[in-house]
């Protein structure tokens, strides 16, 4: 039997079959291999690209934006290597979950915000007491998948376009190097693995990382797709291409494991093109330079009318 290989609730994918933690994999009457386990996950996070969003707007301010996705990956990965942190962050996703998931359609908007308030109920409790079953693993994708558009959409109300989108880039180039430089994951995911859910009557659902089949990835994987949904203009074009480009960056688990999974979403990013603004380091200078006129802006190249 093949042993699952769990993995942080930061970020990155893991290949069950490359390195036995002491999980059992083949929990279902029958093993779903290691493709169409990440074919799932690579799903969910195209799913999560295009879902639709229009946050309020609370606050703005630019250090928030470009600070809040990398710290949260360092949050995650320095409170579970602390004595106890990875039983905290366990306890902490098997309750709050499913409240940021019931609560994902007033964070972003949507015209029936109560919708996925009426869905949690019911996929938590499937979660909760059939834990041996596949449809427990989609269940808590589906929360987990909920739970991270919550998050982004307050997220995107405290921080301007342009500053989020070099906030998320910023989190994929700390994802690769905890990843694959110093390798930070490692004690992260093995004391998260090791953590138990907090118990009532029986253990609740493991929330703490996004496991389907014999593929895990953390809960920042997720989260990167949902934010990139609120900053690109097209959103389906998008989600094609990030799903695309994580079916293709997924080979690289037959060579190692575990894989950063937030890269694809850089694809999205460029062919979905951001909703305004121009990268954060450049605007102000070019917005400088289009005020004293050294660059010709579209209204002050506007044509006379008649007679003016």
């Amino acid at each position: 039997m093949e042993d699952r290989l769990g993995l942080d609730p930061t970020s990155g994918v893991a290949n069950g079959a490359k390195r036995l933690i002491g999980r059992n994999a083949c929990k279902y009457g029958c093993s779903i291999g290691l493709a169409a386990s990440y074919g799932v996950l690579v799903l969910a996070q195209s799913a999560l690209v295009f879902a639709p969003g229009r946050p309020p707007r609370l606050v703005s301010s630019r250090a928030l934006g470009l600070a809040i996705p990398a710290a949260a990956l360092v949050a995650g990965v320095t409170i579970a290597q602390i004595g106890g942190g990875a039983d905290f962050l366990t306890a902490l996703a098997a309750v709050a979950t499913p409240l940021l998931a019931a609560g994902a359609g007033w964070a972003r908007g949507w015209r029936l915000p109560w919708l996925p308030a009426l869905c949690v109920p019911p996929l938590y409790a499937l979660a909760w007491l059939r834990p041996d079953a596949w449809s427990s693993d989609l269940a808590g994708v589906a929360l987990i998948a909920g739970a991270c558009l919550a998050i982004t959409g307050l997220v995107a109300g405290v921080a301007p376009w342009s500053w989020l989108t070099a906030g998320l880039v910023l989190l994929v180039v700390l994802d690769v190097i905890l990843v694959w430089g110093d390798r930070q994951v490692e004690p992260t995911r093995n004391a998260l693995q090791a953590a138990a859910p907090p118990t009532i009557g029986r253990p609740l659902p493991e929330l703490q990382q996004v496991d389907f089949g014999s593929a895990t990835m953390g809960w920042l994987d997720f989260a990167a797709s949902a934010l990139l949904g609120l900053l690109v203009r097209r959103r389906a074009a998008a989600a094609v291409a990030t799903g695309l480009a994580a079916g293709l960056w997924g080979l690289l688990l037959l060579a190692t494991s575990p894989i950063a999974a937030t890269p694809p979403v850089l694809v999205g990013l460029i062919v979905g093109r951001t909703r305004r603004g121009r990268l954060p380091i450049l605007s102000p200078a070019l917005s400088s330079l289009t005020t004293h006129a050294w660059i010709p802006s579209r209204r002050l190249a506007a044509p006379k009318t008649p007679g003016s």
